[in-house]
């Protein structure tokens, strides 16, 4: 290959570079500014909005719901609601402080009964806090507005028409409508959550338009900042986000006025005949009912499928308004700047030296940043951007480096081919990409729950077998018993050959964790069981474990070195926990517990009350306990031997031998070979021929593993 022909084929790789990246970026600018990734974009913003889930709100917005149960229990008729009963209800919610109320329902019509209309205008009245909903704009006419006689005592009114994308989500609401006036000017018309937020703050009906991007509500002395031309809402979740009362709960006054008083409520309907419903970025990912249980006195309030009633969108706009946190959505120069920098970057895919394997990790990176700094711009800087072309940009510059590099790779090899007669390979990779983190050694004090459970005699079982008899006999267990520590939210720290240590309470803190150690533990007693039943695999039959189980502190957080880190755990409480694993071959049981454990198991676990030791390593005598089955299914001959036991165990710290071996024997008859009744009776006749002395205390002193 001369020097002519290698100089004009690197040209020619840089000029297409330029001409593929420079053809990508003006694709996906002009296809951006021109809205074809619309639904693209909606659909990630929507995954990010998901992504972060509810917020906290205000608390200063209540929602009254006129759900099914209301509809039956204020028996409904004509399917429309009674007047008289909103009445009763505008009244009662009034009367209980609430400081502003809005009705989620044009009033345009008059009810066939007048008298209906009348209870209904003399309670807005009353109120004199009411604001009422109208439609600006409707197919067939220019608008609906509530009756004359409702407007002369309603406190405002606003418009509850609200402008779906093209996916039928809704993400924005108007602030204002302008209405053309006869003889000049145009008449703004606020919308129903402008309208609320406005009478809520007692802002004056004033706007100044002098802002860029943004318009003033109120006088000039006093005023709200708003975003312009529109709100896109910023969902604190989905209705469920604030109080709820049942409409039938208004009407009766069964309600709490803590819920009302000097707050604004809401009145729509959640009827699904209405159809008042719409898909938001949270509820499109939502299949199933949502539903509220419980959190007043017995109330339940459904709603239809996975959408959100109308009246609650409407909340979460005026909850932007009280809460002054507005997203702004990054749009125009600046979004086509981030696109173009974007489409720059991408030339980095065009270089020679820049193999896919190289490219492919770098590709990885950079879509993880913008997903990241996408989703993190919308959480905590309240910023969209549209990160669906800066992805398709990345991947498009990936894909068009790739097949140019292969393109004059193939060239090059052609050539190097034709003028030497051999091919040389460049396709090795140079280096990998590490990234060094910098770890911060942290340890915490935690109270916790330690299981320890071993093998027993898993060393004659391995040399009986052969070795890969042996792994799969081990990688079967292990394979049974750990998906059980996980069932309830269990840490596995590690396996010891045989054994496994497991923890529960953290890194996830859960209060119940000596439950669900000690459910862990019966569930690997009744899993063994299982296994054991099973021939495919040899040694499945002779395997026995012991379990010991122990609560206390312990330092939790990953502790080790700056090369090898691992999250664990270590302190007395773990070592009590494996010395209990170890005295089961004592006691012939299978299960021990600490008192710090057993004290705090419910009336779900069967516990025996087992012995006082003092074990290895350890001054201060401890109780342990037996767990030895669930409630729900001990027999009741075996709670008979149980109780036995224990008279009988009280009657040997009381040096009552004779009453005690009397007690231990009846326990046999009802639990045949029971591991800590045949202990004391052996215990029993040691003591017969070696009487103790006066200064004997009961406890049980181990001075091995």
């Amino acid at each position: 290959m001369s020097a002519a022909t290698g100089k004009t084929l690197k040209r020619n790789q840089i000029i297409a570079s330029l001409i593929c990246c420079g053809s990508i970026i003006a694709f996906i600018l002009l296809s951006y500014l021109t809205g074809l990734f619309q639904n693209a974009d909606n659909f990630f913003y929507d995954i990010n909005m998901a992504l972060r889930g509810p917020i906290a709100t205000t608390g200063r917005i209540s929602l009254v719901l006129m759900d099914e149960e209301s509809a039956v229990r204020l028996q409904r008729e004509r399917g429309q609601w009674s007047r008289s009963k909103l009445a009763a209800a505008l009244d009662n919610l009034c009367a209980a402080g609430a400081e502003v109320v809005g009705l989620d329902m044009v009033m345009s019509a008059p009810d066939q009964n007048p008298e209906e209309d009348q209870s209904l205008i003399d309670a807005i009245s009353r109120c004199n806090n009411v604001v009422l909903a109208r439609v600006s704009s409707a197919r067939g006419v220019r608008e609906i507005s509530p009756l004359a006689a409702f407007r002369e005592v309603m406190i405002g009114d606003g418009f509850i028409d609200v402008p779906l994308d093209q996916d039928g989500v809704l993400r924005k609401v108007r602030f204002v409508n302008a209405k053309p006036q006869q003889q000049a000017g145009l008449e703004l018309l606020p919308s129903f959550a402008l309208e609320l937020a406005r009478v809520y703050l007692n802002l004056e009906f004033e706007f100044d338009f002098s802002g860029k991007d943004y318009f003033l509500l109120g006088s000039k002395d006093r005023h709200i900042r708003l975003p312009y031309p529109e709100l896109l809402v910023n969902y604190v979740g989905d209705y469920t986000a604030f109080d709820v009362i049942a409409f039938a709960d208004a009407v009766d006054n069964t309600f709490d006025p803590v819920l009302t008083q000097g707050r604004l409520v809401l009145i729509g309907s959640t009827i699904s005949s209405e159809k008042d419903f719409f898909t938001t970025p949270l509820s499109r990912f939502r299949s199933e009912t949502s539903n509220l249980s419980g959190r007043f006195a017995a109330t339940e309030i459904y709603v239809q499928g996975s959408d959100e009633p109308g009246v609650a969108c409407h909340a979460h706009a005026v909850e932007n308004i009280l809460s002054q946190k507005f997203f702004r959505h990054l749009t125009g120069r600046p979004a086509a700047l981030i696109c173009l920098l974007c489409g720059i970057a991408g030339l980095f895919f065009y270089l020679p030296k820049v193999d896919w394997v190289y490219g492919i990790v770098v590709l990885l990176v950079n879509l993880s940043l913008i997903v990241a700094v996408s989703y993190i711009s919308l959480t905590k800087w309240l910023i969209r951007i549209d990160s669906f072309p800066l992805i398709l940009i990345g991947m498009l510059q990936f894909v068009g480096g790739v097949i140019l590099q292969n393109v004059f790779a193939h060239k090059r090899t052609a050539m190097i081919t034709a003028m030497f007669g051999k091919y040389v390979s460049s396709g090795v990779v140079k280096e990998l990409i590490k990234g060094d983190i910098t770890t911060t050694l942290e340890g915490r004090r935690a109270n916790l729950t330690i299981l320890f459970s071993d093998l027993r005699g898993f060393t004659a079982i391995s040399e009986k077998h052969g070795a890969r008899d042996t792994a799969l006999l081990l990688n079967t267990y292990f394979d049974t018993m750990i998906p059980l520590v996980f069932a309830q939210d269990g840490t596995l720290d590690k396996l010891m050959g045989d054994a496994i240590m497991a923890y529960f309470g953290a890194p996830v803190e859960v209060t119940d964790h000596p439950a669900k150690g000690a459910a862990t533990a019966l569930n690997m007693m009744k899993e063994l069981r299982l296994l054991k039943q099973r021939r495919d695999i040899k040694g499945l039959a002779g395997l026995e474990i012991g379990i010991g189980l122990n609560t206390g502190e312990v330092t939790v957080g990953n502790l080790g070195s700056h090369d090898f880190m691992n999250f664990t755990i270590v302190g007395d409480a773990v070592n009590l926990a494996s010395r209990l694993e170890g005295l089961n071959k004592i006691y012939g049981t299978a299960i021990l517990l600490s008192q710090s454990i057993a004290n705090q198991l419910d009336d779900r676990f069967v516990v025996r009350d087992l012995d006082i030791v003092r074990v290895k390593g350890k001054q201060t005598a401890v109780n342990i306990y037996e767990l030895v089955e669930w409630r729900s299914t001990i027999t009741e001959t075996a709670l008979v031997g149980l109780d036995l036991f224990a008279e009988g165990l009280a009657a040997y710290r009381r040096q009552d031998w004779d009453g005690a071996e009397r007690l231990f024997r009846q326990v046999l008859l009802k639990l045949p070979d029971d591991g800590p009744t045949n202990l004391y009776l052996a215990r029993i006749e040691q003591l017969w021929s070696l009487p103790p002395g006066p200064e004997w205390d009961g406890i049980s002193t181990f001075y091995h593993k």
